[in-house]
């Protein structure tokens, strides 16, 4: 596993960002680059991209995702993401569970997750990049 201050899993939220060309993402990315930053997707963010993508942005999009590291739902994310969920909701809170899945991956793999929804990945175990 990878130390979690050189590989950061990238939200959605950060994606769209990136496809939209928004500068404050772009230079954050472009930055974190150049300082040789392990920079990864997993599946969720991949399907809550292309469930909003916009017509004429499917090769944009492809192209986008294929700069960066794939990791994989594993069971034991999957088994992880179940539980975030499970104990927020004994505390009488509530999380969605893809972004419970996104977390988990994040935890199970030892990377940071770069978003910019922080209020909705106050997790045990999670780690947020920052600068």
């Amino acid at each position: 596993m990878p130390s979690s201050s050189l590989a950061v899993l990238l939200d959605t939220t950060v994606l769209i960002d990136l496809l939209h060309h928004r500068s404050e993402a772009v230079a954050q990315v472009r930055e974190m680059a150049l300082r040789g930053v392990a920079m990864a997707i997993c599946p969720i963010t991949v399907a809550e991209l292309y469930a909003g993508i916009r017509k004429g942005e499917e090769a944009s999009t492809e192209e986008l995702l294929s700069a960066f590291q794939w990791l994989p739902i594993s069971r034991d994310v999957a088994r992880k993401a179940g539980e975030l969920v499970s104990s927020k909701r004994r505390s009488g809170k509530t999380h969605a569970l893809d972004d419970m899945v996104i977390a988990a991956t994040a935890i199970h793999y030892g990377y940071s997750l770069l978003t910019d929804n922080r209020k909705d990945f106050a997790v045990p175990g999670l780690q947020l990049y920052s600068e």
